[in-house]
């Protein structure tokens, strides 16, 4: 569904990406994970045309998107949840809600993410700003899921966010995902991350410097203290 291949991608003439290669399959659930600085917050805004690509293939359900103009790549399926949830904060939920979209939303459209997250419709009218952190995310995941998405690229969801309620928006998260859509998850809790992903790729200076099964990763924990520098 997802290709990236030898992506050289940065910012001036610094690389951040130094050859990425990442793939991710339709109904797919994937984990970028990697220390601070590695390239994984530019992985997402190069796949999404806002930091462009130097050299390299970035294909979607086959089709070339390398250095697409931001505002079409969401229209070909890909929906994109920033670090830091980049709502706006003087809008309604309901606003929020519509700010990607050419028209009013049906109810058709806001049936299903009402049904996903109930607190933004008791909030409907109720200023993004004015929401929790955790409700801010929801509206966030929920912005992305009313435009139809056939992948959502998530940028640690879970940053910020009470650890009472991490539980809640990862399984969201895995429900979003069993549904059909594919996931790429960014997550600095690498708990969250297996618990929602089957497959990972570990960063480390712009490359992947592993790529396992979720599975793989839990029975040895030893591959996530060298990758990455914590215990599992």
């Amino acid at each position: 569904m997802l290709k990236l291949k030898n992506v050289f991608s940065g910012y001036g003439k610094s690389l951040v990406l130094q050859g990425l290669d990442l793939e991710v399959d339709t109904g797919e659930a994937v984990a970028l994970l990697g220390r601070n600085g590695v390239g994984k917050t530019t992985t997402l805004r190069t796949i999404m045309g806002l930091t462009p690509s130097k050299s390299g293939e970035i294909t979607f359900e086959g089709h070339n998107i390398n250095n697409q103009p931001p505002h079409t790549v969401p229209r070909q399926g890909i929906g994109y949840v920033p670090q830091g949830r980049h709502i706006f904060p003087n809008l309604s939920v309901m606003d929020n809600l519509c700010i990607g979209l050419r028209s009013a939303p049906t109810q058709a459209q806001l049936i299903p993410v009402f049904a996903r997250f109930p607190r933004l419709e008791e909030r409907s009218q109720q200023l993004g700003g004015t929401l929790s952190g955790g409700e801010q995310q929801m509206l966030a995941i929920a912005r992305c899921l009313i435009m139809g998405p056939k992948i959502l690229l998530l940028d640690e969801p879970t940053e910020g966010i009470m650890p009472k309620l991490v539980a809640g928006l990862r399984d969201e998260i895995k429900a979003i995902n069993e549904t059909g859509v594919s996931v790429l998850f960014v997550e600095q809790n690498i708990r969250a991350a297996l618990a929602v992903c089957s497959r990972v790729y570990i960063m480390e200076k712009g490359i992947v410097s592993y790529e396992g099964t979720a599975g793989e990763l839990k029975r040895n924990p030893e591959i996530v203290k060298k990758h990455l520098g914590v215990s599992l």
